[in-house]
Parts: structure tokens; C-alpha cells; sequence
């Protein structure tokens, strides 16, 4: 196997364990729930700490990635994510697990302009999509893992055992990307960014990941509560929906990869509004909520994970394209900012419109028009990568 290869097998692996810590708050979110006595909207506060955080710093950790390189910056992240969220695990509030949260958050702004970064330094444009897609695959695969290991250890322990493993994990990562990683650092200057910032359709394209994270972070913070409210079903079952739902963003990011360098011609764009079409199918036979059979919500939740996960490969490898090899880093981070907004404010909505309601169905309905938005909007931009 060549080398770039193995130093892509890395950056997944390495990225799932990053996303498992980071987003393992949502499997959590019954647990947390109870043992805090919180209520639903408070719930679905920690999953935007941690991208609050994120979002505060994706712009400097792109930056940082381009200047430092891969291998220096993407360590340092999966530490401080680790060290943040091990310390979560023992926090005594509500407030503060929120704050380490957002500190967290902080080392995963790393993870998408590092990792971006790593596919443009080692892959030539043509397995360019296909290498994003499987890297991309390492958050699902984090997400699923999370949602399969940590709610048995939270129910045989606590959450907050649940927790300190989730952030353990991350530390050995961090050690791992150290030891193991190899790059090329450049030498941008982070005023450069506003000449991408001058062309409209590149803030076109800004705009829908932030859409999309919307509809993204809410099905994320709250699909195991659906379950559990819709179905009846025990907190541990709950979350086997949400994994469910990151097998079918698993599965999608690779297909749309492969799907993009092999029949699209290099192009990222029609992937991206085919699963945002996909994704609000599906929000819009969620809203069905317990009127739907138990066995027909499980392959829904796996449309809606395709939906709502399947896009980012392809829209991150857009991204990097468009900053090609020297300013890849810088431009991933400027869109991981403003597409991790979107988890700032979508499940906030949610679970102020399920409070407001009383049901689900106004959140699903709210996101299958989010995402429809994007379906419509982003074919009619003019191409933003010239391919040879």
C-alpha cells in the first residue's frame, strides 16, 4: 500500500477518535438529562458549546495549520479536546461542563482545516474526492462509536465514566498524529483570506454549510430523544438510532466520493445537493414521529444520516479545491467557521420549537426547508474550481 494511503488511514483514524470525544455529549443527552434534572432545551446546549468553540477558533486553526503544518496543529488538538473533556467528566455544574465544553470545542476546530489539508498535500485532484470521503468518514465513525460504546458504560457506571473514556481516547490520538505524521508546512498570511471573501459565490457556498450544519447538529443532538419520546424505547436503544444514523453518513461519504472522482468529472457540487435533497426526505417523514412503525424509523434513520452527514467530504474537498494546495488550510478553517454556526443555532431552534409545539414534527419541518434552501441554491452558482 503507498504511503499516502497509510498517512490517510491515519487521518481517519485519528479524526474518528477527535469526533468521538468531541461529540460525545449527543449519545449522552438521555443521561445527562436525568441525572442534571435539565430540561430539553438545555440538552440541546452542550453539542453547540463544543462548536462554539470551535467556531471561535477554526479561523486561527486553519491558519495555524497552513503555518505549523498538519502534524503539529492536529496533535495539539486532539490533546487539548482530550484534556477538556476529561476534565468535563467531573465537572460539579451545568455551567462549567458547558464551558470545558467550549474549550474542547477549541481543539476541534482543528480537525476538518488539518485534516483538509493532509488529502490536498498527499492526493492528486483526481482520488481528491474519493480520499475526502473516507476521511470525512472518521466523524461518523467516531459518532457511531461513541453511540454504541458510551451509553453501556454510562448505564453500567455513569456518564461521567462514559466521559473520561471518551476524552482518554482523544489524548491517545493526539500522541499518536505526533508520532506518526508527516508534512509540509506553507507560509500564508491570514489577510489573504479576503480576496476569497470578495467572490460571492464562494460566500454562497459559506452560506449553504452553515445550512446544512443546522439541519446536521440538530438531528445529531436530537435523535436519540425523538426515539425515546416517539418509540417508548430505553435510553441505550435511543441511541442505536443515532448510530444507525451515522452508518448511513458512513456510507454516503464514501459513495459520493467515489461517485464524484469517477462520474461527476472532479465535481463536488452535485453530491452535495443531492443529500441535501436526501436529507430533507427524510426530516419530512420524521415529523411523523410515533404515527410511524418502530421498524420502518430504523431505515429512516438511516436516509436521515445520509442526509444529514453525507455532504461534508465532498463539500470540504470543494472548499480545499478552491484554496488550492497553498491555501487549503486557511479556507477549510474560514468555511469550518461559518458551516459550525450552524450548530450554534440549530439546536437551540429545535428544541425551542419542540417546547413551543409540544411535538416534533414543526423541528423536522423547520429542517426539510433549511435543507431544500440549499438544493435550490447551490446549482445555480457558476463553477468555482477550474478542472483540467
Amino acid at each position: 500500500m503507498s504511503s499516502r494511503w497509510l498517512t490517510l488511514a491515519l487521518v481517519t483514524f485519528a479524526h474518528a477518535l477527535g469526533a468521538l470525544t468531541a461529540l460525545s455529549v449527543a449519545p449522552l443527552a438521555p443521561f445527562l438529562l436525568e441525572s442534571l434534572g435539565l430540561s430539553r432545551v438545555q440538552v440541546g446546549l452542550f453539542l453547540p458549546a463544543v462548536y462554539l468553540g470551535g467556531v471561535l477558533m477554526a479561523l486561527p486553526a486553519g491558519w495555524f495549520t497552513d503555518r505549523l503544518g498538519v502534524r503539529v496543529t492536529f496533535a495539539l488538538g486532539q490533546l487539548l479536546i482530550g484534556t477538556m473533556v476529561t476534565l468535563a467528566a467531573g465537572s460539579p455544574s451545568f455551567g462549567l461542563l458547558l464551558l470545558l465544553l467550549v474549550l474542547g470545542g477549541f481543539g476541534f476546530s482543528v480537525l476538518n482545516p488539518a485534516t483538509g489539508r493532509a488529502v490536498v498535500e498527499w492526493f492528486p485532484p483526481r482520488e481528491r474526492g474519493i480520499a475526502m470521503g473516507l476521511k470525512q468518514t472518521g466523524l461518523t465513525l467516531g459518532g457511531l462509536t461513541a453511540a454504541l460504546l458510551l451509553p453501556p458504560i454510562a448505564r453500567a457506571w455513569s456518564w461521567r465514566h462514559a466521559l473520561a473514556t471518551a476524552g482518554l481516547l482523544s489524548l491517545v490520538s493526539g500522541l499518536l498524529v505526533a508520532i506518526l505524521y508527516r508534512s509540509r508546512p506553507a507560509q500564508p498570511r491570514l489577510s489573504e483570506l479576503r480576496g476569497f471573501l470578495r467572490r460571492r459565490p464562494i460566500l454562497v457556498v459559506f452560506g449553504c454549510g452553515l445550512a446544512l450544519s443546522i439541519a446536521q447538529s440538530s438531528l445529531l443532538a436530537y435523535l436519540a430523544l425523538y426515539a425515546r419520546d416517539s418509540f417508548g424505547v430505553s435510553a441505550v436503544r435511543a441511541a442505536q438510532f443515532l448510530a444507525i444514523a451515522q452508518v448511513g453518513g458512513t456510507v454516503s461519504r464514501v459513495l459520493w466520493g467515489i461517485v464524484s472522482d469517477r462520474s461527476f468529472g472532479g465535481r463536488r457540487r452535485p453530491g452535495v445537493v443531492a443529500s441535501a435533497a436526501i436529507g430533507a426526505t427524510a426530516y419530512a417523514a420524521l415529523a411523523f414521529g410515533s404515527l410511524l412503525p418502530v421498524w420502518l424509523a430504523y431505515p429512516l434513520a438511516f436516509v436521515a444520516g445520509a442526509g444529514a452527514f453525507g455532504w461534508v467530504g465532498l463539500y470540504f474537498a470543494l472548499v480545499a479545491e478552491i484554496g488550492g494546495a497553498r491555501y487549503a488550510g486557511l479556507l477549510t478553517g474560514a468555511a469550518t467557521a461559518c458551516s459550525w454556526s450552524g450548530t450554534l443555532v440549530g439546536p437551540p431552534i429545535f428544541g425551542l420549537a419542540l417546547e413551543a409545539t409540544g411535538g416534533y414534527a414543526a423541528p423536522w419541518l423547520i429542517l426539510t426547508a433549511v435543507a431544500l434552501v440549499v438544493a435550490v441554491t447551490l446549482p445555480r452558482l457558476s463553477p468555482l474550481v477550474q478542472r483540467g
